[in-house]
């Protein structure tokens, strides 16, 4: 793990309050008898986050540099471009070949249960938790051989020729304003009603690496399932304890689960369609959870403040500073 990346990140969330300074100090202390920054640290870092309920921070360093400019003159697609025509069709293939091998290899997934229900519905939202830097490949080995687009944040859609294969393949950055916000939407019309294409949303916002519980959902993914009228098909990436050659090689075994497609209640006001959407969609998650792990899918106790600079988590009182 980068150390340095981290310290940075952690220096970033403190200075935008989007986590505690006590948090802050406490990473660093950790890091500094250490030495470096270590997964256990990590994994502190990750309980801490969801023992304060702070579910859409980051949990990964990443740098904006040369991000795609999604602010209106952003080019999504170019339909008169027989080139672009092709780069599509050559990498997006490419891309189904990677999630075949490298679910299989790297995550153990030689056969998808439930892709059926992705089959029979035609255009749909697609979701999941979002663990890892390779994930996608996950999404990629759920959807198979089917016309499928990844929404992604701007610093995953670099101005590299890497984010450009990226892009190609079907990923589709976020807009940054809302003079990109219409070029991003024709994009995902054109997707959902010309491609008849899976639009896959990680609704966590942030991504954790290797943790396994659902986290609450963002409203963009629903915003757009009523806004396309497609259904959300809600899916959980889980992990079970690897063994044999895997185990000796630090291999994950993953497996896929996917729900029953979800649709937006009409009957409800139009300004509460998209929470409830959001809550059915994390519901299906957790009971997945808990059928696939055989526990029951809840967050940590968070920590009590019970005087002034005097945290108490886990029974153990700590001063902060």
């Amino acid at each position: 793990m980068n150390t340095k990346q981290y310290m940075a990140m952690f220096a970033r969330l403190a200075e935008n309050n989007e986590i505690p300074r006590d948090l802050y100090d406490k990473m660093l202390a950790e890091i500094a008898q250490k030495g470096k920054m270590t997964k256990s640290i990590y994994n502190d870092y990750l309980t801490e986050l969801e023992r304060r309920r702070l579910f859409d921070v980051d949990g990964a360093p990443f740098t904006t540099e040369k991000s795609a400019q999604t602010d209106g003159t952003y080019v999504y697609r170019r339909p008169k471009n027989p080139f672009w025509h092709f780069a599509h069709w050559f990498w997006s293939s490419t891309f189904r070949l990677i999630g075949f091998v490298g679910g299989a290899i790297v995550f153990g997934i030689w056969h998808v249960k439930g892709r059926k229900k992705l089959k029979k519905l035609g255009p749909c939202i697609t979701t999941s938790n979002h663990v890892g830097y390779l994930d996608a490949v996950l999404t990629l080995r759920a959807t198979g051989m089917q016309s499928r687009y990844i929404v992604a944040a701007p610093h995953n859609c670099k101005k590299t020729v890497g984010g450009h294969i990226l892009c190609a393949a079907g990923e589709v950055p976020l807009p940054i304003n809302f003079k990109g916000m219409r070029p991003f939407n024709d994009m995902l019309d054109y997707a959902a009603h010309k491609k008849k294409a899976k639009i896959h949303f990680y609704a966590e916002k942030s991504m954790w690496i290797d943790y396994r519980k659902p986290r609450p959902y963002k409203d963009g993914a629903f915003h757009y399932a009523e806004r396309l009228d497609i259904p959300v098909v809600p899916m959980l990436y889980c992990f079970k304890k690897p063994r044999g050659l895997r185990r000796l090689l630090h291999l994950p075994k993953a497996v896929i689960k996917i729900g029953e497609p979800l649709y937006v209640n009409t009957e409800l006001p139009p300004r509460e369609r998209k929470a409830d959407l959001a809550q059915r969609t994390y519901n299906a998650a957790v009971e997945m959870y808990e059928q696939f792990y055989g526990v029951p899918m809840t967050y940590l106790d968070p920590p009590t403040t019970d005087s002034v600079g005097v945290t108490e988590v886990d029974g153990t009182t700590k001063e902060n500073d």
